[in-house]
Parts: C-alpha cells; sequence; structure tokens
C-alpha cells in the first residue's frame, strides 16, 4: 500500500502539558488515536483527562507539547472535523431539539437544509422522531443528554472526543448510544472517550490510555493492559491493624481505598505469586478477624489500573 492511501493518523499528542494555579493540570500526555478505532482514557479524577480533551479541541491553550489532527498541526480546520461531548452538560431549555442539533451541525459548516435534514434523521435513529420540535427543558434528563450526543455528531465528524458519555443514561439508553457509536465507527470514524467505567472501556475499545496525576502511563490494547493485573485481594475486615499484621508475615502489602466501605475499610492486597488466596484467608481466620469482603482481584482492566497509574513514580 503507498503512503498516499495511508490514512493519517487522526490524533497524536507528544509530551502535552497544560498547569493551572494550585497545580492541577497535565504535565507529561503523549498516544495516538488510530484510524477507525476506539480509544479509551481512562483515570481517577483530577488525573488530566478533561484538561487533555480541552486542549485538543482548542478550548484551552497547552504550554507545551504538541498536538497533530489528521497528520498536521492542529488548527481551525483540523478542528472543524472533530464533534466534542464536553463534561460540562447543558443545552439552552428552551431551544427545540432539531433546532439546537442543527445549530451545531451549522456551526462547522453544514448548509441550513442539510442541517435540519440531519437533525430529524437522527433524532428518529434514537427514537425521538415524534419530539423534533419538543424544547430541551421537557425532555429526560437522559434524552436531554442523548440530543448532546447528536449535536457531536450531526456533521459527521471523522474523529469524535466524548467525556463520559455515558453518565446519567440508563442501560436502555446505554445500549442504544452504543449502537449509534457503532454505527459512527462503521462508516471509518475513530473515537476517544474518556470514562471511569473500566468494562466500558473493556466493553467498547481497541485500545486504553491511562493517565495518573497528569502524565500519560500507558497505551495499548486492552488485553494488554488487563495483564498488569496483580495477584491480590480486596480484604474488608474489622481490624485493620490485625489484618496489617497478617498481610505483613505473609510478605504482601496493603493499600487502603480512600473512604469506608459502611463502617470499615476496603483494602488492596498485594501477595507474592507464591501465596495462593486461601493462604490469606486461613490466616485471617487464625487470627479470628471477622471478614466482611473478600474478592480476588481478577485479570481484567480494572484490577490492572492501580498498578498501571503506579508507573507514574517511575516515569
Amino acid at each position: 500500500m503507498s503512503d498516499a492511501t495511508v490514512p493519517a493518523v487522526p490524533l497524536r499528542i507528544t509530551g502535552l502539558a497544560k498547569q493551572y494555579a494550585g497545580g492541577r493540570g497535565v504535565s507529561d500526555v503523549s498516544f495516538a488515536v488510530p484510524p477507525g478505532s476506539v480509544t479509551g482514557f481512562i483515570g481517577a479524577n483530577g488525573a488530566g483527562k478533561s484538561t487533555t480533551l480541552r486542549c485538543i479541541v482548542g478550548l484551552t491553550r497547552q504550554d507545551a507539547g504538541q498536538i497533530e489532527l489528521f497528520g498536521r498541526p492542529a488548527d481551525f480546520m483540523g478542528r472543524q472535523r472533530l464533534g466534542f461531548l464536553p463534561e460540562e452538560r447543558g443545552l439552552a431549555p428552551r431551544e427545540r431539539a432539531r433546532d439546537v442539533i442543527a445549530f451545531h451541525a451549522r456551526l462547522k459548516g453544514v448548509p441550513r437544509g442539510k442541517a435540519y435534514q440531519q437533525a430529524d434523521r437522527l433524532l428518529e435513529r434514537i427514537g425521538l422522531g415524534g419530539r423534533l420540535r419538543a424544547r430541551i427543558s421537557e425532555l429526560s434528563k437522559g434524552n436531554a443528554q442523548r440530543v448532546q450526543i447528536l449535536c457531536a455528531i450531526v456533521h459527521k465528524p471523522d474523529l469524535l472526543i466524548l467525556d463520559e458519555p455515558f453518565s446519567g443514561l440508563d442501560p436502555v439508553a446505554q445500549a442504544e448510544v452504543q449502537s449509534l457509536f457503532s454505527e459512527y465507527r462503521s462508516g471509518g470514524g475513530a473515537i476517544l472517550f474518556s470514562t471511569h467505567s473500566m468494562s466500558a472501556a473493556e466493553r467498547l475499545c481497541d485500545q486504553v490510555v491511562v493517565v495518573a496525576e497528569g502524565r500519560s502511563v500507558f497505551q495499548g490494547a486492552v488485553a494488554d493492559a488487563a495483564a498488569h493485573a496483580p495477584h491480590g485481594v480486596y480484604v474488608t475486615c474489622a481490624d485493620d491493624a490485625a489484618l496489617l499484621e497478617v498481610v505483613a508475615k505473609l510478605g504482601g502489602e496493603a493499600q487502603a481505598f480512600p473512604g469506608k466501605m459502611g463502617e470499615f475499610l476496603r483494602w488492596r492486597v498485594l501477595l507474592p505469586k507464591t501465596v495462593p488466596y486461601p493462604a490469606l484467608m486461613r490466616a485471617m481466620a487464625d487470627r479470628q478477624l471477622p471478614i466482611h469482603g473478600f474478592d480476588p482481584i481478577q485479570p481484567d482492566l480494572e484490577g490492572a489500573f492501580w498498578s498501571l497509574a503506579a508507573r507514574k513514580e517511575a516515569a
């Protein structure tokens, strides 16, 4: 295949940095979104996901680093080929659904007549064909969010950037939106979406990018990320001091999750590969520790996330 027929990488970020007063922001984010792919962008609250997305679409100017769109430095023309669903939801409550979708299409250069045709088609597609003229304030929260998602895709962008797209949607609405994204991708579009849901990332993504404290610490296939899940157990018990003693005797280490699960702390216990899970349970039983939760860490993306995030210290 010649270079002329190879599609340009929709998005490539190198060494992105943006700092705010108080130290929040990003310091070193690098990754790429391949053509036709779905890339999950995951990290804890405050890791820098939204800041990165805002820099990509031009709502925030980075302090350092490069952003390339479709093989060129990001500029107005490149950003016209993007669709963006921001973290901050909100449409004018008195505007009608078809009008607000058509307005977003016209902002991207779609002629007025075609903008309304696209708006009506998309509303019909998600089951709101009978509510074309409904005002945003008359729609349920979930339907209003679906309208906002349609605003991001109405101009048929080449790259769709979504910040927590499934937030506030019930399972039926989530399934409908996922189907809409599948159709978009089948037409050759690429998707980058930020999410807290590891299960959504595993289900929908070809690859994931993990950010921690403003730095990208992993990019790769979902299966490759899941392989980083440690050998350990999530434990909740009534005697934290005794649990720490038991774990130490087995050669493991324990990390407390922030906040309590009811009355008790939940611990992430990492064990040597040679120590099976039942050995920890037996040791806890020997100490007569009341066990309120005991769940082996699964070899999946959720199980791997904290180990991947810990790379920030070594980077």
